[in-house]
């Protein structure tokens, strides 16, 4: 089943989650609808086919034109290391807007394990716009992004997969294009996805994913562990979610096998690797 001429809006479209959704939404035949603060800026996204509007997240009012007419809006808002961004405000705004527009399907992209990392200081904001939302939208959970092991800062760095955790501790991994099949599957089936789900394709230990990006490209990646403090410098926020998965006081070990059930293209980390990983990790490694 495809959108037709339904209008799907995704916000963040020109960002990791929000521009995966929009490909995938356009490649499942809907119509998208991009919000973004500069258009002039998206133009890869109207060459792809979107239709993309103005609007701000946290200007309530600018969001009432894109909403009209839409049967479906994917909602993700910037994290907490974003310092120009009220992630609660923005994430409401979108849900009124919505609601407003008598939009019938709501995707909300949340943070793993969100209700038990909100009391410990952690996607504070998460967990409230999920309360907010309530049972009638589709709430996902994605995991560590596997496309982030070859951030700078929070992954390769001089040919060592660099990272605050443990290198024994299971690490839940997503692919972005897995987060995007979710999305896809909840706005053309919403009455068998009005749930929360954790989504993870995979499960590796740093040491493992450092193995198996060698074996993926012939560099000899190694795993490397970095200091909190040298994390807190770019994020105090990031320091202490490290803190708190080093401790095992929050984590969660997902259903990846009930995930592939519902999507049997759901991405392990060779997957991702030999399907577009390995060109990312040569070109940030090699």
């Amino acid at each position: 089943m495809n959108g037709n001429d339904r209008i799907v809006v995704v916000t963040g479209a020109t960002g990791q989650q929000g521009g995966a959704v929009a490909a995938r939404l356009l490649a499942d035949g809907w119509r998208v609808r991009a919000i973004t603060r500069d258009p002039a800026r998206a133009g890869a996204l109207t060459a792809a086919g979107a239709e993309v509007v103005a609007g701000d997240q946290l200007d309530r009012e600018s969001l009432a034109p894109p909403m009209r007419g839409a049967y479906g809006v994917f909602s993700v808002q910037a994290g907490p290391m974003a310092p120009d961004q009220d992630e609660y405000t923005s994430g409401k705004n979108v849900v009124d807007a919505a609601r407003e527009a008598g939009v019938e399907h709501i995707v909300y992209s949340s943070g793993a394990d969100a209700e038990h990392t909100a009391p410990l200081g952690l996607q504070p904001a998460k967990w409230a716009l999920e309360q907010y939302l309530g049972g009638e939208a589709t709430i996902l959970r994605p995991s560590s992004f596997m496309e982030n092991l070859v951030h700078p800062v929070f992954g390769l760095r001089d040919g060592k997969l660099a990272t605050a955790l443990r290198g024994d501790l299971r690490q839940p991994l997503i692919a972005l294009d897995d987060i995007a099949a979710f999305a896809a599957l909840a706005l053309a089936n919403p009455g068998d996805f009005r749930e929360t789900i954790e989504l993870a394709g995979d499960v590796r230990t740093p040491v493992a994913q450092a193995a198996a990006m060698a074996e993926a490209t012939g560099l000899p990646i190694t795993y490397q562990r970095i200091p909190l403090d040298a994390l807190r410098a770019h994020s105090e926020t990031a320091a202490r979610a490290y803190e708190l998965l080093n401790s095992g006081e929050v984590g969660i070990e997902p259903d990846v096998e009930t995930l592939r059930k519902r999507h049997p293209g759901l991405l392990t980390f060779d997957d991702w690797l030999a399907a577009k990983g390995a060109a990312l990790v040569k070109r940030v490694a090699g």
